[in-house]
């Protein structure tokens, strides 16, 4: 493998796949790419009026920016520590599992490395729904880390 795709949700279980991907990358002499793909809600005007604030989506949307930087940020440093290339973008994408999937296509990246759910596990050792719909759709192999162990899945 020397193009992985480390996708990030910002997660304590996001950030230890994202390490252990640079980990993965470091020992194959391979590049990563960062991503996080910040949701696009359907325009709402009656949640902004239930706010009393016109800006509101706009404001919305610099908030989850800014924690895409910071979780971009999380990538870059730990990328940089192990003398990874690296490089991250922030797509915006109203399914997760398609943005992850076309950038990948888009990278030429030859391996999607991520955990095995994020923000809505249980603490289950089960798939999050993102994660299997990316090993659904996904024409690229996907690693999956679920907990401390990895499951390699390869589509063709």
């Amino acid at each position: 493998y020397k193009h992985l795709l480390l996708p990030t949700d910002g997660s304590a279980l996001s950030r230890a796949a994202v390490k252990a991907g640079i980990a993965f990358a470091r020992d194959a002499g391979a590049t990563v790419t960062g991503i996080h793909v910040i949701s696009v809600p359907p325009p709402d005007r009656l949640e902004a009026w239930m706010h009393h604030d016109a800006e509101y989506a706009q404001r919305r949307q610099e908030l989850f920016e800014k924690f895409a930087r910071t979780y971009l940020d999380f990538v870059i440093e730990n990328a940089q520590a192990q003398g990874v290339p690296c490089t991250c973008k922030a797509v915006n994408g109203s399914a997760p599992y398609l943005a992850i999937t076309a950038e990948a296509q888009q990278d030429k990246c030859d391996l999607i490395f991520l955990a095995a759910h994020g923000w809505r596990g249980d603490g289950a050792q089960a798939m999050g729904s993102e994660t299997l719909k990316i090993l659904l759709h996904s024409p690229v192999p996907v690693l999956v880390q679920q907990g401390f162990s990895w499951t390699m899945e390869r589509r063709r």
